[in-house]
């Protein structure tokens, strides 16, 4: 009888520790959760270019040969602002307005990796004839890139444009777009601007990068530009150059104009948040004409403070000496100004 009863107090005892264990619960084997792409969003960019100005010598469009200095003023160059919009990471939009203009200035869809290695831009954006050389310039409020300064090329226009890249960095690229050639205004013809760029970082801070354009504008005349262009930057300096020739077809006549120059820059961070900042450019407005017209040379010096990355004030002073080619013709007095030029950006 107490053997019996010892083997149920043993059962019911047993019974009891196992009561109080929480059951485990098998999970059940699927499939794998998929990561979720990255969330949207959206940020706020602007730009601000203003100068305070005097001319200290400057020729008379009546008598090229006499001088005038006095004028001065204030003027904002460029009032920009614009909202960028990453859907994830290969799909994006942007838009920006030029206030000081009063006209959209880029308003464009972007989607990377359209196709294995190579993405597409739509819409009004950046051309692929600054878009490199202002990213190691970096001084768009002194001063556009050489072409865009001579009037040869547009910053921005409405196209589209590909690139294909060698690697997810794209160490290697060619581009090819297609221009409407008018800028920020609009066309309605039947021409097109066409352009190519064929470049490779040879690391993160320096480039090389063979530009080519060509453009029907009408009337049997036509343009084609080429440019070779190189930067590089370093922590404390950054220094560029490009060279262009262009082929101006049926433009006097039956005959050709053909200009062609370069530009040269560069800066050196003298101290923390101080720079020195210079730019050289020369260019002819025809090398098959050499009895008359003018080669001018254009220089730009300043020093960059800098209490922020974004925030510049830099005092500097623009020059330019017009080169006679022919005796015949008379000498342009130099062109000289100085100015407080402040540029914001914000980011």
């Amino acid at each position: 009888m107490k053997k019996r009863s010892l083997i149920v107090l043993l059962f019911l005892f047993t019974f009891g520790l196992m009561a109080q264990q929480k059951p485990i619960v098998k999970t059940q084997q699927g499939k794998p959760v998929e990561q979720s792409q990255p969330a949207s969003q959206g940020k706020f960019t602007g730009t601000i270019f203003n100068d305070f100005y005097y001319v200290v010598m400057e020729p008379q469009p009546g008598n090229v040969t006499n001088d005038i200095s006095g004028r001065n003023g204030s003027i904002m160059r460029r009032a920009m602002i614009g909202y960028d919009y990453s859907f994830n990471k290969d799909v994006s939009a942007s838009v920006v307005y030029d206030a000081s203009a009063n006209i959209l200035t880029e308003g464009y869809a972007e989607i990377k990796n359209l196709a294995p290695m190579m993405d597409m831009k739509a819409g009004l954006s950046q051309t692929l004839s600054s878009e490199v050389v202002e990213k190691i310039w970096d001084y768009r409020s002194l001063e556009a890139t050489v072409l865009d300064k001579k009037g040869m090329t547009n910053e921005f226009d409405m196209g589209l444009t590909l690139t294909g890249r060698t690697n997810a960095q794209g160490t290697t690229y060619a581009r090819l777009a297609v221009y409407n050639g008018t800028g920020v205004t609009a066309e309605n013809d039947k021409v097109k601007k066409f352009a190519m760029a064929v470049g490779n970082w040879f690391d993160k801070s320096s480039v090389l990068e063979l530009y080519v354009d060509y453009e029907n504008v009408g009337g049997g005349r036509s343009t084609i530009t080429g440019k070779l262009f190189y930067g590089m930057s370093a922590l404390k300096y950054t220094l560029g150059g490009e060279a262009f020739y262009r082929m101006n077809r049926k433009f006097s006549g039956t005959a050709d104009v053909t200009p062609v120059g370069g530009s040269i820059f560069g800066w050196y961070e003298m101290m923390k948040s101080l720079r020195a900042v210079v730019r050289v450019d020369a260019s002819d407005d025809d090398l098959s004409v050499t009895t008359t017209g003018y080669r001018d040379v254009y220089a730009n010096v300043g020093m960059d403070y800098a209490p922020v990355p974004e925030v510049h004030v830099i005092p500097n002073l623009a020059y330019v000496k017009n080169l006679k080619k022919g005796g015949a013709v008379p000498v342009i007095a130099d062109y000289i100004m100085v100015r407080l030029t402040t540029s914001v950006y914000f980011k």
